[in-house]
């Protein structure tokens, strides 16, 4: 989410100034910006950890679950290419994983320009590019948002993207003339605890959902 991302990179570069501006003798500024790093800080855990989201955060997390949706395709790349290392192709199935709400996630009308007919689940899916590999992968083009994230209850946001899948083959074939159909994927903002340093945060996160 590039909103975050900004957010981030002030850290940064917040960071390395002071530790530019520390090295002298200066106590009282080396405080200073002690503070000031403090502030940020809790300026950043503030947006992360909020109990409501902004209609601004809202958008944000909504650009943040297109590049996910785009981080699928990319890594189904990768899985699917049995010229690339097996443990690469393994732990971009991992990073797959890490997309999606937890549990069974049906892909459907997905998975119907692969070539066995069966692969209806994530897992079946996964599976089946590792073991056999696919001479093609699929990318969502013209993502939309269908439904905006609406608040379920205190820890999820739901919504729905639409997409259309453009298919490239690895051997640079031109696939025009095989169609594009609009999808429909089911996209979640969950707040979860999650580790960061010795401190345990509830932090909102964007998954992916079934896609129909």
């Amino acid at each position: 989410m590039k909103y975050i991302k900004y957010i981030w990179i002030l850290i940064i570069l917040y960071l390395v100034c002071s530790a530019r501006t520390c090295t002298g003798d200066d106590e009282a500024a080396a405080k200073r910006e002690e503070q000031n790093i403090m502030s940020l800080t809790d300026s950043v855990k503030h947006v992360f950890m909020s109990d409501s989201l902004t209609d601004q955060l809202l958008r944000a997390y909504e650009i943040t679950a297109k590049e996910k949706l785009n981080s699928f395709a990319d890594y189904m790349k990768i899985i699917s290419d049995t010229t690339l290392d097996f443990r690469f192709r393994q732990h971009a199935g991992e990073l797959v994983r890490d997309l999606f709400v937890p549990g069974e996630i049906e892909l459907k009308n997905w998975s119907i320009l692969y070539p066995e007919p069966n692969l209806n689940t994530l897992e079946l899916l996964l599976a089946y590019s590792l073991t056999e590999g696919i001479s093609y992968w699929i990318q969502p083009g013209k993502i939309n948002v269908t439904n905006p994230f609406t608040r379920q209850n205190d820890s999820i946001f739901t919504g729905a993207l639409s997409f259309y899948q453009n298919l490239f083959l690895f051997s640079n074939v031109d696939t025009s003339d095989m169609g594009s159909r609009e999808l429909l994927i089911d996209v979640y903002i969950i707040r979860k605890v999650k580790a960061f340093g010795n401190e345990q945060l509830r932090v909102w996160e964007v998954y992916l959902g079934d896609i129909d």
